[in-house]
């Protein structure tokens, strides 16, 4: 089916936008014609738009190399029956705009994300900013613009993208890691989520039936007994009854994993199958 539409956190320029538009470039060179690019305020709402819209695509964060797992994706994934058909790698690197020296800024516009991966910067040239979390990176510039520069306010901001106002100060790769990335992936809706282990990598969710011990040690031995290398193992809130767990696992696939789900979903928890995927280059 041709893919007619991706949603992705917006304004345009955002990281995720980038990552859209590698989508696009895949398709064009399949044959396909380009998607359109669907801005939406947040990654749960592209996420949703996303599960009841089969023609169409999101593409969100779910990990970043600093920062780790996006949450937002990750515990949407399941929420909205999505399946995973690709991985990609997008560079991130943020820079600082600001209307004042660095130890004067008062107001730091940034979202959570970017927070996380540029925290040791803003504990050590920032010290009297008050954070303002934002929907995007985008968003942190657009908020930034629009301040007084009387005010003495900064946002962090990706690299490439140009405010509608010069900056007073500028301080380019203020991320904590030079090779900060984060990981992208390609998520559809619809009924069909058979997995096809032939390709790159899966994801599990696995909600256990209950707390007890050994109970790791089970799932794990499953994967050991097969030769399955386990490349990312998160617990999360099952979010059904305080403390209760479940398990997001990425197996690198080899000709056993498809027998090796199928003895999960035997086993006394319950098993939701993510997606099976490679990464997009």
């Amino acid at each position: 089916m041709a893919i007619d539409r991706i949603y992705i956190l917006g304004p345009e320029g955002t990281f995720s936008d980038h990552a859209a538009r590698r989508l696009n470039e895949h398709l064009v060179q399949g044959g396909q014609k380009a998607a359109e690019l669907h801005y939406t305020r947040s990654i749960p709402e592209a996420l949703e738009l996303a599960s009841r819209d089969e023609s169409s695509r999101a593409v969100a964060p779910i990990e970043n190399s600093e920062a780790g797992t996006v949450v937002a994706t990750q515990d949407h994934l399941a929420k909205f029956g999505l399946f995973i058909e690709w991985e990609m790698h997008i560079r991130i690197r943020m820079t600082l705009v600001s209307d004042a020296p660095l130890a004067e800024v008062t107001r730091l516009y940034t979202h959570p994300v970017a927070q996380g991966q540029c925290d040791v910067f803003i504990a050590e040239q920032l010290p009297a900013a008050e954070i303002h979390s934002t929907r995007s990176n985008v968003d942190s510039a657009i908020r930034w613009a629009a301040a007084s520069p009387t005010e003495k306010t900064a946002a962090i901001v990706p690299w490439d993208y140009t405010p509608s106002r010069a900056p007073r100060l500028q301080v380019a790769d203020v991320q904590n890691d030079e090779q900060n990335t984060t990981r992208f992936v390609v998520v559809r809706g619809g009924s069909d989520k058979a997995g096809d282990f032939l390709r790159a990598k899966t994801s599990l969710l696995i909600e256990p039936d209950a707390d007890r011990p050994g109970l790791l040690f089970e799932l794990l031995s499953v994967f050991r007994k097969h030769g399955i290398n386990l490349c990312r193992i998160e617990s999360r809130p099952a979010r059904t009854h305080p403390w209760a767990y479940v398990f997001y696992m990425d197996i690198t696939n080899n000709p056993k994993s498809g027998e090796a789900v199928q003895e999960l979903l035997a086993g006394r928890w319950n098993v939701v199958l993510l997606g099976t995927y490679d990464a997009l280059a």
